[in-house]
């Protein structure tokens, strides 16, 4: 169903109102946006707590629908911009300041924000948040057609891939990337059925597909660790020495000699394997230190300074040379930076390794004792 697409397409923005969230399947496409009339300053609350954009927003939405029907889904702002517009164009009546004043409400009261609370944390900053009545909104929509290839919870089947670990799923936000993948390539359904799905059934599926993904990770309530020690030892050794690539910089005798035994959970050990915070072989409080990222910035006039990376983004980089000294650069054209990572070896794995051969390994590795 996700498999990596050949190409991108400009994600579809959201916009049908949730009129009839399950009904809606087959509804047609949201009518061309006209053009968004310029926002004046958001309204402040007043004294007693109510907010009066909201008398506004009331009164536009309900020319058609119930106003839950409006909030019962939240989205972001350019999805809301994109409802408001498709409202327009169906015929609801306002001034283009009513408009605005009703987008800026959704937008703050009813959108998608993932706050970002600095530190380090799991996943990318802007990780999405799941909406529990999309989620309860999505399962008939994906027992009807999806289910049957991905599962029940979109781990896959003999018929179709595993979508918890999807690039593009992972990747998406809010149905960027599933809207336009579903309906550009997504291949005909077993019944012969061509997915056509509206904005909201796209926004529905991002919800329940985040939802299903959170599930699989430590600490979700869902999460039950399973037995992992399902694999072939023997397979293991093949794909250790040969496609794996694994040998070129571990060694049985060697940095992983006995690592089964200082690993009491064969989950510990496969997770380990996977995303390594040192070496797969070393040790907590001794032993061969575990190797750091390091960088190399040679600036347009001036010596190469090489340390342990900071930071690395698009616009600075910032390392810690030998005696400890912070030091940042602005990066340019003329700037050349060199990034010597010594795990981009596992991080390119984890774009191929199949379930199978990741078992395969963890059950070889759990051999050396």
């Amino acid at each position: 169903m996700f498999a990596s697409p050949k190409r991108l397409l400009t994600p579809a923005a959201a916009g049908l109102f949730v009129v009839a969230l399950v009904a809606s399947v087959g509804a047609q496409r949201p009518a061309p946006a006209t053009q968004a009339p310029t926002r004046p300053p958001a309204a402040a609350a007043t004294s007693s707590g109510a907010d009066p954009r909201e008398a506004t927003a009331r009164k536009l939405c309900t020319q058609c629908h119930p106003f839950e029907n409006v909030i019962a889904i939240r989205r972001t702002r350019s999805q809301w911009e994109a409802t408001v517009e498709n409202m327009t164009g169906r015929g609801a009546r306002g001034t283009p300041e009513e408009f605005a004043t009703v987008i800026d409400f959704l937008s703050d009261k009813y959108g998608l924000t993932a706050p970002n609370t600095g530190g380090w944390s799991a996943g990318a900053d802007d990780k999405p948040i799941v909406d529990a009545k999309a989620v309860s909104a999505a399962e008939p929509l994906w027992t009807e057609d999806c289910a049957a290839c991905h599962g029940k919870d979109a781990r896959g089947t003999a018929k179709g891939p595993n979508l918890v670990r999807s690039l593009l799923v992972l990747s998406d936000r809010y149905g960027n990337k599933i809207g336009p993948y579903l309906r550009s390539q997504h291949p005909k359904l077993p019944s012969g059925k061509i997915l056509e799905p509206t904005d909201t059934q796209v926004l529905l599926f991002a919800h329940l597909l985040r939802s299903r993904l959170n599930d699989t990770l430590r600490g979700a309530p869902m999460f039950k660790p399973g037995n992992v020690l399902v694999g072939d030892p023997k397979a293991g050794v093949a794909y250790f020495s040969g496609e794996g690539r694994c040998s070129e910089c571990h060694s049985a005798t060697g940095d992983l000699a006995g690592i089964g035994a200082r690993f009491t959970d064969p989950v510990n050990l496969q997770q380990r394997f996977l995303f390594p915070f040192g070496t797969l072989g070393g040790r907590r409080g001794g032993g061969k230190p575990a190797p750091i990222v390091t960088v190399t910035v040679t600036p347009e006039n001036g010596p190469a300074v090489t340390g342990d990376l900071v930071n690395l983004d698009d616009f600075y980089v910032t390392l810690r040379d030998a005696a400890g000294d912070p030091h940042t650069f602005r990066r340019t054209p003329a700037v050349r930076v060199v990034k010597n990572d010594p795990f981009a070896g596992h991080v390119a794995l984890l774009e191929h390794i199949t379930d199978t051969q990741i078992h395969d390994v963890v059950a070889y590795l759990w051999t050396l004792k």
